[in-house]
């Protein structure tokens, strides 16, 4: 029996409506596989993050409770021994009525010896950490750097970093290892380094005028890595321009959180 036109149409109408549900049913599945897909590979993202920042934490942890100890030796037995030994120089002093130069300059050594590991062992406590500032910290060290003659740093910084006492620590090795790099390995005479912030963002730039590298030809070292993962951690970006003879600029990115 012969279908009517009506009936073909109708099948060919509910053919095309199997056909574009079908393609619909595929079409959703497909989707809803991506984004399961994207969902695994965001949490396994957030995991790997996560493991990264515990490691940081249990790494802080563990060096917290190892400076502790060592900042407790340094002042307990260490900096009473040669306390003791400059109240004994200072006696003998007091028995001379003309001491000796080598003697003046002994106890004013010992002076100095006492008041560094004074700074050390403060540098070394556990509070103290808490309570880091980067800002502070670097300013001391490149003060030392800059009383040596050798090599000449400036530091452009603001009056205080958004960042937490852990985050500042981060960042301080991350400025340290770039400051050791130019000067080990860049043989640098000026280092300059300028911090700003803008637009949520904390700006970070390092530049030197030592010999530089090629970067299309030399492989990431050990300190670049370095300073990589730890601007990883902080969530940020880094980038690097340098050229033989022309000295090297890191740029540093770091989020700030509201």
């Amino acid at each position: 029996m012969f279908k009517t036109d009506t009936e073909i149409l109708i099948t060919i109408l509910l053919g095309c409506l199997l056909f574009a549900i079908l393609a619909i049913v595929i079409i959703w599945v497909i989707i809803n596989y991506k984004r399961r897909q994207q969902k695994h590979f965001l949490e396994i993202e957030a995991m790997n993050e996560e493991f990264e920042k515990q490691l940081m934490r249990s790494q802080i942890e563990v060096q917290e409770a190892t400076f502790s100890e060592l900042s407790k030796e340094l002042h307990d037995n260490i900096g009473q021994l040669l306390s003791s030994t400059k109240m004994l120089i200072g006696i003998t002093e007091r028995k001379l009525s003309d001491p000796p130069e080598s003697l003046l300059i002994a106890d004013e050594t010992l002076a100095k010896a006492i008041h560094e590991l004074r700074s050390l062992s403060k540098s070394l406590d556990k509070e103290w950490l808490q309570q880091f500032n980067f800002i502070d910290n670097l300013t001391n060290e490149i003060n030392r750097i800059n009383i040596a003659g050798e090599l000449k740093i400036k530091f452009i910084h603001p009056s205080s970093l958004p960042l937490k006492a852990d985050e500042q620590i981060i960042l301080f090795r991350i400025v340290q290892e770039a400051v050791q790099n130019a000067i080990k390995h860049g043989r640098s005479n000026s280092i300059g380094i300028t911090i700003t912030e803008r637009s949520f963002l904390l700006f970070i730039t390092i530049e030197d005028d030592g010999k530089g590298f090629d970067t299309s030809l030399q492989s990431k070292g050990m300190g670049l890595r370095n300073i990589e993962h730890r601007t990883h951690l902080l969530k940020g970006t880094v980038t690097w321009k340098s050229e033989m003879d022309a000295g090297t600029t890191i740029n540093i990115q770091l989020p700030i959180q509201s």
